[in-house]
């Protein structure tokens, strides 16, 4: 009687092994068959309906529809420099200009960063420079000669600078050094 209940069992769960097997076989086969036009990209938009460029890249808007204060930060800061891309992200921004220097401002118009660089790495421009206090420009030349500013950011509450030596120096707004590390 023994025997005939574990054949039983036994091929029960061999009904089963197989079953989930085809079970298994027929969800890969269903989701790899599913072709990428069931959800264009229209269709994606609409879910994103509430969010502007969610997926994560810009979209590019036109110099003149910046923010006045872009616009009168880079006449000021940037004179003769055109600019060649400005793109709208959620929260930011981006702007590039003729000599491949890249800028952030919040959607109001306030400056976040600046950055330039071209192909090979090097910096094209000594532009970043114009978005640093002088007292941060002078402790940079003072003490990093020959040392050209990568990148130059600003936040709420401090200065980035990032240094060609691959230095990071952290300065308060008020120009004083915080912090020195490597990036």
């Amino acid at each position: 009687m023994k025997i005939n209940y574990h054949r039983k069992l036994f091929k029960i769960m061999k009904t089963f092994r197989n079953f989930g097997l085809s079970f298994l076989t027929l969800v890969v086969l269903t989701l790899t068959s599913c072709e990428d036009s069931l959800l264009s990209p229209d269709d994606s938009s609409a879910v994103f309906s509430g969010l502007e460029n969610a997926s994560g890249d810009g979209v590019k808007v036109s110099a003149s529809s910046l923010p006045g204060a872009i616009t009168l930060y880079l006449n000021t800061n940037y004179p003769g420099k055109t600019i060649t891309k400005a793109e709208k992200y959620l929260t930011k921004f981006e702007v590039t200009l003729s000599d491949l220097t890249k800028l952030e401002f919040s959607l109001s118009g306030v400056f976040i960063e600046v950055s330039g660089g071209s192909k090979n790495g090097t910096k094209v421009s000594d532009d970043t420079m114009a978005a640093l206090p002088q007292v941060i420009l002078d402790y940079i030349a003072k003490n990093y000669p020959g040392v050209t500013i990568v990148k130059a950011e600003k936040s709420s509450d401090k200065y980035e600078v990032k240094l060609s030596n691959r230095v990071r120096l952290d300065f308060s707004l008020s120009g004083k050094l915080v912090r020195v590390r490597t990036w």
